[in-house]
């Protein structure tokens, strides 16, 4: 039974104006080269910041963190992959409040965020006992 009800929410999700504005925004993106190999440079530069940020020096990090900056800019300004980040982020955000919704009916949710700075026991286990 709970699956069915799985499958009517995931049945709503698909009728919502984020669901459809990605899927548009995904085959927009599928077929621009362009936009996908600004991505694919986008994705083998944050790895390289990985790397340089494990291995490397504040000045080559503070560098890779400028890169990135510009680079993040360029993709959000280039049409085809400014959308299709917009639209995965709505859709993103969409998802974390149904989750969000859940966990909360649950009981499960929990009153810190990731920068709690509170004492309580409860906290390094994911949440306020309510």
């Amino acid at each position: 039974m709970i699956f069915d009800k799985v499958d009517e929410l995931s049945a709503l999700i698909e009728d919502t104006k984020q669901y459809d504005d990605y899927l548009e925004a995904e085959v927009e993106l599928e077929n621009d080269g362009h936009g996908i190999d600004m991505i694919n440079a986008f994705y083998d530069l944050q790895q390289e910041y990985i790397k340089t940020y494990n291995e490397g020096s504040y000045d080559e990090i503070l560098a890779m963190e400028n890169v990135l900056e510009m680079r993040h800019t360029e993709l959000m300004n280039y049409t085809t992959t400014g959308n299709y980040i917009r639209a995965k982020e709505a859709l993103d955000e969409l998802l974390q409040q149904i989750t969000d919704r859940i966990m909360s009916n649950l009981g499960l949710d929990t009153d810190c965020d990731d920068d709690c700075d509170c004492d309580c026991d409860e906290c390094s286990y994911g949440g306020h006992i309510n």
